[in-house]
């Protein structure tokens, strides 16, 4: 097959599931024997929109110059109607410009906000087959991570009203407030995000079919879009270590994986950990991901000097000794999340993990079985969840010994073969086997 698939990032920037999932898959496809190509997008110096062709391993790779899009505004929200219009065009040129050179099978299309709609409706007008893969809930939910504003409530879909409602506003706590901002928000925003809306909307009429690899985004999507098929794909597993450490250690060792990025709910953790702290219980916190000189301060403001480490970002080699070093994860995010990749990578090395109860996190951990599960955005549960796996007894023993084996993404590209063999069919229900 000749597989197309369009991306955000290739390969990823730090975290990004969907950027990791993408590059995993790609690889796994072409190893397979499969003619895979990638376009993507970069931000360096030269003219925006020029193509510069690369290549890792056996995949193709297109990098698409986007330095605005890239570095400061990736959904282009900030452009207005008319320098979005431009933009659609010079996009729909480039992935012309692409096609005339080859021509895919079917195209993968991951969550890619910089090309925005203009590229699967294109893509679609060829006859080509455009397979959506729900990393994000983009194609049906402009904020992305299915947060509806004003409230910050967990959404199940788009509706006109609503999307209209969740798009001239922003979070603003209550609808009544929301509704006395309009006064000055209609004038500044115009019609670009109805019109954005209008797009979203015939880019998901454009799909031909569409691949979840959790249960919660093929039930959010399937009222939606056309040939909604599930495909588990797992992580990748490779350099996954013969031998895991003994655990738990003492003191025992959580671990956070997502810095101090603004959804990740560190906030919650630093004061679950705090509170512990108080009650004189022993245990350390570790922190990976994105940190600047601030954050720290948080961490002496709470009195979690000594307790609280961070040890900043850590590159794809570095990831099985991270997880080795930490007992529990701990997942606070403040958005619903499709899938979890920390569970998962966190299981693969025996360690169970302490989750948000949203999304498909709630297929990743089975709560008091493997893992624990607290309220959505309630720190105190979370805290509560976090004194249990240090004070009750044999707990910790009893979820790390019922934690089940993780699939390997390498494995997994025969079963995506099959999906797109029976999409390209005009078979997408057979893609379900």
């Amino acid at each position: 097959l000749r597989i197309w698939q369009i991306c955000e990032s290739y390969p990823p920037q730090y975290g990004g599931g969907a950027g990791v999932a993408a590059k995993d898959i790609s690889e796994a496809l072409a190893a397979a024997g499969h003619d895979v190509r990638v376009l993507t997008t970069e931000s360096r110096d030269g003219a925006d929109y020029a193509v510069r062709a690369d290549s890792n391993g056996d995949v193709h790779i297109d990098r698409v110059n986007l330095r605005y899009l890239v570095d400061r505004d990736p959904d282009g929200w900030s452009l207005g109607t008319r320098a979005w219009v431009r933009h659609e065009r010079r996009i729909a040129r480039v992935v012309e410009g692409c096609l005339g050179q080859w021509r895919p099978d079917i195209v993968q299309y991951h969550t890619t906000r910089p090309f925005g709609e203009a590229a699967p409706l294109l893509i679609a007008r060829h006859g080509i087959p455009v397979v959506a893969m729900l990393h994000e809930a983009w194609f049906v939910c402009p904020r992305l991570m299915l947060l509806r504003s004003p409230m910050s409530e967990p959404c199940a879909g788009p509706g006109p009203v609503k999307c209209l409602e969740c798009m001239y506003s922003h979070y603003d706590g209550s609808h009544l407030r929301a509704a006395l901002k309009l006064s000055w928000r209609v004038p500044r925003l115009g019609i670009y995000p109805a019109y954005r809306l209008l797009r979203r909307r015939s880019a998901r009429r454009a799909l031909t079919a569409a691949i979840g690899y959790s249960r919660f985004m093929v039930e959010v999507h399937r009222p939606h879009l056309r040939g909604v098929v599930y495909v588990p794909i797992g992580i990748n597993l490779e350099g996954l270590p013969a031998i895991v450490p003994e655990r738990p250690r003492t003191p025992l060792r959580f671990g956070f994986f997502a810095g101090f990025q603004p959804n990740k709910g560190i906030w919650h953790v630093l004061d679950a950990a705090a509170a512990l702290k108080r009650e004189g219980l022993e245990f350390e916190l570790h922190i990976w991901g994105p940190a600047g000189p601030a954050d720290a301060q948080e961490i002496t403001r709470r009195g979690l000097e000594g307790c609280a480490l961070v040890h900043g970002m850590f590159s794809a080699q570095e990831m099985w000794d991270v997880y080795c070093r930490i007992d529990v994860a701990v997942m606070a995010t403040t958005v619903p999340e499709p899938l979890g990749r920390i569970p998962l990578e966190a299981r693969a090395v025996g360690a169970p993990a302490i989750v948000p109860a949203i999304g498909g996190l709630r297929e990743s951990v089975r709560d008091d079985v493997d893992g624990l599960r607290y309220r959505f955005r309630d720190g105190d549960d979370l805290e509560r969840q976090m004194r249990r796996i240090l004070v009750e007894p044999g707990l910790f023993a009893r979820l790390s010994g019922e934690l089940l084996p993780v699939l390997d993404t390498r494995t997994r590209g025969a079963a995506l073969e099959q999906a797109y063999r029976a999409i390209i069919a005009g078979e997408p229900a057979a893609a379900a086997a």
